[in-house]
């Protein structure tokens, strides 16, 4: 019976990863398996065509202790990661014995079985978020043998009330608005922090709370933008120091009725952003107005964050500056805090102890009710962690409404 087991990491980078990579390989040779690395998450196994055996070194790693053993101490994913979707691989990935002609994507799915198959491997574990562990719930339903360990800074992941860099990043992004406000003092202006671009705005909610921050701007609820501005301007007031702090999830977006009042007074990068969040009603109203979408398009700007939006339209409302800082990038770096040091080793070590049984088509998981335990997969098809707008948001204020919090909703 084949002892080899692929490894593979998809989606962004999280503090913590590592750790679980270092954890899982140990783990795995001392129960007598043979971890085996396949680089870039989905893309590794999309890439190696099993009629040229000169790509698998490109694409896959034999792992032993030795190898692993200072991955720990850095941040980053030791096997590098990827956003590939499978289920429609544009062809620069396809290798060229496989290709379709005349199709931009491909599903790649029955590519991966073979792959998988023809290499021997008794299961993949893979380490993703959200999106990563959707297909591998697809992959699982097809029939291949798949164990699965949360990880995102979001949380967001269905059926686990805790994923891997969750902490550290909610520590990280607490830390950082507090380095901003001496800033935002200094200059008696408002800053507006933008986090996470993702469709739940529950990480971003937790921040803002625990950091105390003025309003709290998050996908699930679309905001006014003149009424957001009158709040922050009243917020300044009541600040001896005459600043205010605005948080808002890269995903917000602005009320449908007033979209196309606002979106001429935004920069094109900002203007392309808004363009993709428009619906199709408002994209026909909007060519019935002197703005132009199509000049939009054709700048070929990169897209703005929602928190730009927020602060170019604060700055035209009031008058004033308003800066802007992201901090999507640097939530997902520096050392993992100790719940996510323990976190990822614990699912490290029930990921390897599902191998060892045979479980197949489970996550490993954190539930309030269960403390470490393993559901089954299939059940982050079934939505997202998100914000309760009932009970955790104040609609009218625009800020976090929480007594006792926790990292879900459920």
């Amino acid at each position: 019976m084949s002892k080899r087991v692929g490894i593979l990491v998809g989606g962004g980078d999280v503090p913590g990863l590592n750790m679980c990579l270092k954890s899982l390989v140990y783990r795995l040779i001392d129960e007598g398996f043979e971890p085996v690395g396949i680089r870039k998450g989905w893309e590794g196994l999309i890439r190696y065509d099993y009629h040229d055996p000169t790509t698998y070194g490109d694409n896959f790693i034999e792992l032993n202790k030795q190898m692993v053993r200072p991955i720990d101490r850095t941040p980053g994913s030791f096997l590098h990661s990827s956003r590939v979707n499978p289920l429609a691989t544009r062809q620069k990935f396809i290798p060229q014995s496989v290709r379709q002609a005349g199709r931009a994507t491909q599903d790649m799915t029955g590519h991966i079985k073979e792959v998988v198959e023809r290499l021997g491997y008794k299961a993949l574990i893979v380490i993703g978020d959200d999106d990563v562990l959707r297909y591998a719930a697809h992959l699982s339903a097809e029939g291949v043998p798949v164990i699965a360990i949360p990880k995102t800074i979001h949380n967001n992941i269905f059926g686990t009330d805790y994923t891997i860099g969750f902490s550290t990043g909610l520590a990280r992004g607490v830390a950082f608005i507090h380095e901003l406000r001496s800033l935002a003092g200094s200059r008696e202006q408002a800053v507006v922090v933008e986090t996470f671009r993702v469709n739940s705005g529950l990480s971003t909610l937790m921040v803002g709370f625990l950091a105390g921050v003025d309003r709290v701007i998050i996908p699930e609820v679309p905001y006014d933008p003149e009424k957001l501005a009158l709040m922050v301007q009243r917020d300044k007031g009541l600040n001896p120091s005459n600043y205010a702090v605005v948080l808002v999830n890269d995903g917000a977006s602005i009320v449908e009725e007033k979209v196309l009042k606002y979106t001429p007074h935004l920069s094109p990068q900002s203007q392309s952003l808004v363009l993709q969040q428009m619906t199709e009603h408002q994209a026909e109203a909007a060519h019935e107005t002197d703005f132009s979408l199509d000049e939009v398009v054709e700048t070929g700007t990169s897209l703005a964050g929602s928190g730009m939006v927020v602060a170019e339209l604060m700055a035209h409302l009031t008058g004033d500056e308003v800066f802007h800082q992201s901090l999507t990038y640097l939530l997902r770096t520096g050392p993992p805090d100790g719940q996510d040091l323990l976190g990822a080793t614990n699912f490290a070590i029930r990921a390897a102890r599902l191998l060892a049984q045979g479980k197949f088509g489970r996550m490993t998981a954190y539930r309030q009710r269960y403390n470490l335990t393993d559901v089954d997969l299939q059940v982050v098809t079934q939505g997202v962690n998100g914000v309760n707008v009932d009970t955790m948001y104040n609609v009218d204020e625009y800020k976090p409404k929480v007594d006792l919090i926790w990292a879900t909703t459920d």
